[in-house]
């Protein structure tokens, strides 16, 4: 949720996240991919978390 302000799609990852009650805020990316999934979300959102788990693991 921190990454909210990004301009890429991490930031809109990031701002519906912020917004959505049932997203896994303490989850790792898998329970993120899988909440995506049941939410039908367009596959940009699955790249945006494979992007914020790279950026995460670099950190």
């Amino acid at each position: 949720m921190t990454q909210k302000d990004r301009s890429d799609l991490v930031g809109q990852l990031a701002a519906g996240a912020a917004v959505d009650r049932r997203f896994p805020r303490t989850g790792d990316p898998e329970a993120v991919r899988k909440h995506l999934s049941a939410m039908q979300a367009e596959g940009d959102m699955f790249a945006a978390v494979d992007d914020a788990e790279s950026d995460w693991l670099s950190a």
